[in-house]
C-alpha cells in the first residue's frame, strides 16, 4: 500500500472509497511503516581486516524496504573491539553508494574488551520505492571485532540493526 496525498476537499458527496483512501488506508501507513529489523545472535563473532569498507553481513545486516517516499532511520549500536591506536570506521551503503565521506559516518578507537559505538543516521531525500540499507566497516590497521551475541565472555551482547521510514 502506498501513501496517497490527501484530497482536497469541496462540496461534493462524501463517499467510502474517499474515506479508505485518504484516511484509512493512509493512517495505516503512519502505523505500520516499511521497516527492517535484526538482532544479532551468531555462532561467532564478526571480523575485519579490511582497510576499505566492506559489508559487515551483507545477509543479516542489510535491509530493503519499500518506502513511500520519506526519510529512513538507521539504528545499530555495536560493541567493537580493535587493537591499541587503530580505527574501526562505519558506513551505511544506500542503493550501492556509500553515505559518508572518505572514513565513513562514524569511528572510534575502541581499545581493550571494547566500546559500544552507536551509530544512528536519517536518510533524506530517497524516492519512493525499493532500498536497500547495509552496514560496511573498515578498520585503519589490525583486526577488527564486532561482538555478534556469540557468547564471548564479558561481550555476549546482542545489538539490533533497525531501518524504519520515519516520514
Amino acid at each position: 500500500m502506498a501513501w496517497t496525498q490527501p484530497k482536497t476537499w469541496s462540496s461534493e458527496p462524501l463517499t467510502s472509497s474517499d474515506l479508505n483512501t485518504h484516511l484509512r488506508d493512509n493512517l495505516e501507513i503512519l502505523k505500520d511503516p516499511a521497516s527492517g529489523d535484526y538482532t544479532l545472535n551468531e555462532a561467532s563473532d564478526y571480523s575485519t581486516t579490511s582497510t576499505t569498507f566492506v559489508d559487515v553481513d551483507a545477509t543479516n545486516l542489510s535491509a530493503t524496504l519499500t518506502t513511500n517516499g520519506g526519510d529512513i532511520l538507521v539504528f545499530f549500536a555495536p560493541l567493537v573491539a580493535l587493537g591499541s591506536s587503530q580505527i574501526v570506521f562505519f558506513d551505511l551503503d544506500v542503493d550501492g553508494t556509500r553515505l559518508g565521506g572518505n572514513d565513513g559516518i562514524v569511528a572510534t578507537v575502541p581499545t581493550g574488551v571494547g566500546v559500544a559505538v552507536p551509530i544512528i543516521a536519517m536518510i533524506k531525500g530517497l524516492a519512493a520505492g525499493s532500498h536497500t540499507i547495509k552496514l560496511q566497516w573498515k578498520v585503519s590497521a589490525g583486526t577488527g571485532k564486532l561482538y555478534a551475541g556469540a557468547g564471548t565472555a564479558n561481550a555476549d551482547v546482542h545489538p539490533q540493526f533497525i531501518v524504519r521510514e520515519v516520514s
